[in-house]
């Protein structure tokens, strides 16, 4: 058996299977997710109610590492979707002054989105907002049933839990169907009038991740031989938080020895291009969008066409232009129409691609990527931080 186009016992003898085998595996999760939600519609429906009749709702969307970006992910699409203010901000960042976001008199949804459900910052948030909010309503969108989060709050008046697939959360160090998983169930809970619209997307995600993985997996492989010490991802939107996701891959899965950055698309000639007088892997994710890719063309076609050390890489859901200065490396999935209406899903086949050629970069690169911070410097979860008490005013 295969995966990511390397033989299972070589994955195994060089650390990396369960990386890869998690990769891959993640569109029959999708799969879960998405019956799974259908199958709460009611509990859905009933907890939105609720939220529709409080005044001046506002919406917290936080996380930390990949679980943040899994929320900023879905931020745009959270307000397109509802009436109310959306914040999206890390538990990092919450933790170090809650009074700016939990005020006793405003109604808050808090949306907590987590891998182990258990991190400090996080929990000590939901504490506070528990302590310091009249009004608190809460969603559970977390990896495991077992966390403190789940352990401590599901089941309560004015909480939404619904459990994610138990395969969610892998063996392997660095978040992958941990990320993709969130965005997807989030996705799917801020639009819960229209799941049938998603429906469609279910089997598209299978067959082009078949394509990618079973047809046209050499290019990844490639991608990942390019001459380059270090990476540059960029996008525009929701895609310019795959990229900074992908640059916290970078530096997970290489447990350090492939450096990376992000930046939004637009944002990239304003004085980051110049990362590409070194040999960096220049990644592009064009917006679903067409109006938005534009933006990203533009740039992408700057890049290339400019003299540089770069090898650059596009991912896109069209063909590229005649008129456009053509990257190193393009791979273009098929189409779907609800990526338009629904940008944020273009996301989960970008991200099987970019988790893919990294895992193989930090082959190449003779890192364990199933677990690269062997010597625990960085433990998967991230429990090495003091809660200091401050005063409730």
């Amino acid at each position: 058996m295969k995966y990511i186009g390397i033989d299972e016992e070589e994955l195994k003898a060089k650390h990396g299977y369960y990386a890869a085998y998690e990769i891959e595996r993640q569109p029959q999760l999708w799969k879960q997710v998405y019956e799974s939600i259908r199958s709460h519609e009611s509990d859905i429906q009933a907890f939105f109610s609720k939220l529709h009749q409080e005044t001046n709702l506002k919406v917290l969307l936080m996380g930390a590492g990949s679980s943040n970006l899994a929320a900023r992910s879905v931020a745009h699409h959270a307000a397109m979707h509802t009436p109310w203010e959306i914040v999206c901000e890390p538990s990092t960042k919450v933790i170090l002054d809650p009074q700016e976001y939990f005020q006793a008199d405003q109604p808050l949804l808090l949306v907590s989105f987590g891998s182990s459900g258990s991190t400090p910052e996080g929990v000590a948030c939901n504490r506070l907002a528990k302590k310091m909010v009249k009004s608190l309503y809460q969603i559970m969108i977390v990896c495991v049933e077992d966390g403190i989060l789940v352990q401590e709050n599901a089941g309560q008046d004015n909480v939404l839990y619904i459990p994610l697939p138990k395969q969610t959360k892998g063996e392997s160090f660095a978040a992958t169907a941990e990320f993709t998983c969130l965005v997807l169930q989030a996705m799917l809970l801020f639009d819960y009038e229209h799941l049938s619209d998603y429906e469609s997307l279910i089997p598209y995600f299978a067959s082009e991740a078949d394509r990618l993985f079973h047809e046209n997996i050499s290019m990844m492989h490639e991608i990942a031989a390019s001459d380059t010490v270090s990476l540059t991802a960029l996008g525009s939107r929701e895609m310019e938080v795959l990229a900074a996701e992908t640059a916290l891959k970078a530096v997970e899965f290489t447990n350090g020895r492939y450096l990376s950055n992000y930046n939004s698309s637009v944002e990239f000639r304003h004085g980051p291009k110049l990362i590409l007088t070194s040999p960096v892997l220049c990644l592009f994710y064009l917006h679903p969008d067409p109006y938005i890719a534009k933006y990203d063309l533009d740039m992408m076609s700057e890049v290339s066409g400019d003299e540089n050390h770069g090898t650059i890489v596009g991912f896109g859901y069209q063909p590229l232009p005649q008129k456009i200065t053509k990257p190193n490396f393009y791979y273009e999935f098929k189409a779907h129409p609800q990526l338009e209406r629904c940008p944020v899903a273009g996301i989960f086949l970008y991200a099987l691609a970019m988790q893919t050629f990294i895992t193989l970069i930090a082959l190449k690169k003779g890192v364990n990527a199933d677990w690269p911070s062997s010597d625990e410097l960085v433990p998967k979860v991230a429990n090495r931080v003091n809660i200091y008490e401050r005063e409730v005013l």
